[in-house]
């Protein structure tokens, strides 16, 4: 047929399984993160602990983009992601603990 194919949409549809099966390990690695976070919350109320540590997020995005270049994902995409789960995880930490004084 040359360089105008009949789109096949069930390929279309196949991959959008595929993307809707990394969204679900996704949000259970999220859901593993969440669990994580309740232990750093329990322990900083423990030690009356600060919720924010702005020197262990710089380090964690610094870590990622390191990650994503050996992955080869553009880290700019990866860092961007992490400070959205930073920040949704700080939100639900302050929100058990209290906001910083």
């Amino acid at each position: 047929m040359g360089d105008h194919e009949t789109p096949d949409p069930g390929e279309l549809d196949q991959i959008r399984e595929k993307i809707d099966d990394v969204d679900r390990r996704l949000v259970a690695l999220l859901a593993e993160r969440a669990g994580l976070v309740e232990e750093v919350v329990h322990y900083k109320r423990a030690h009356h602990m600060g919720v924010v540590d702005r020197s262990r997020e710089d380090r964690m995005l610094a870590r990622i983009a390191d990650v994503a270049k050996d992955a080869g994902l553009d880290p700019r995409v990866a860092q961007q992601v992490l400070r959205t789960i930073i920040d949704g995880f700080t939100l639900l930490e302050v929100e058990e603990l209290g906001p910083d004084s």
